[in-house]
């Protein structure tokens, strides 16, 4: 199975939700083996990943490829082999407002296209010009894919009410985009929990003696395993 964070803007949380969702619980039980699969030029994960390595954090039945080629059949070929080896893989794709190569081919190639969006103007314009003509396409070529796009509302403010916010989406969206049965509003933990190479798991533990920043990382690994569960009850 190939999951796929995309969205043409970038900061949207793209590379922390394919992080947390590739090791969150509720995908390692649901799994055998996973792969985080980076294809952003920035390297965001790359380097999270050299530093737990440094580190000495384990992997576990998680594993990581970096993909730098723009050549379509090249791209391929490295996905399929992936897949020989991984029972899931997870697809960090860069914010493309031009051009958007990497974008149109994780979206033709995913099992499910998870797309980060906020309820602002100006997140909603950048979808209608940027991304929804390409899943259009798609469409019109696949019927069979009308089933594949779901919209993640993100930064998400913890007070509002999860559902109103899943009701918005569902209203403004066409009909061949969803939005998914969960929210993430990307706090100041999320901001924080990989500065040492550390998965969002491991950052609650470390800092259990901490009330205070224990309590927020407990509600965001809740957080993060709800949209997990999300994902799967999709699949």
């Amino acid at each position: 199975m190939i999951i796929a964070f995309v969205q043409t803007k970038g900061g949207t949380g793209k590379s922390t939700l394919a992080q947390c969702i590739a090791f969150s619980k509720r995908m390692t039980q649901a799994f055998g083996t996973i792969s985080i699969v980076e294809m952003d030029p920035q390297k965001t994960i790359s380097k999270w990943w050299l530093r737990r390595k440094e580190n000495g954090f384990p992997t576990g039945r998680v594993g990581f490829s970096h993909i730098s080629s723009t050549d379509r059949h090249i791209i391929l070929s490295q996905i399929e082999e992936l897949e020989q080896k991984s029972d899931l893989l997870v697809l960090d794709v860069p914010g493309e407002s031009i051009g958007k190569f990497h974008t149109q081919f994780a979206c033709a190639v995913a099992d499910m296209v998870l797309i980060p969006m906020r309820t602002s103007t100006n997140d909603e314009e950048a979808f209608a010009d940027n991304l929804l003509p390409i899943i259009t396409r798609i469409i019109e070529v696949d019927r069979d894919s009308r089933d594949v796009f779901h919209v993640v509302p993100a930064f998400t403010h913890p007070l509002v009410n999860r559902l109103n916010v899943i009701e918005y989406f569902q209203e403004m969206l066409p009909e061949y985009v969803h939005c998914l049965n969960a929210t993430f509003s990307f706090g100041s933990v999320f901001e924080n929990y990989s500065r040492g190479g550390s998965t969002l798991h491991e950052y609650a533990k470390a800092v259990k003696t901490n009330q205070k920043l224990y309590e927020q990382a407990k509600k965001a690994v809740i957080e993060v395993e709800t949209i997990a569960s999300a994902i799967i009850n999709l699949r």
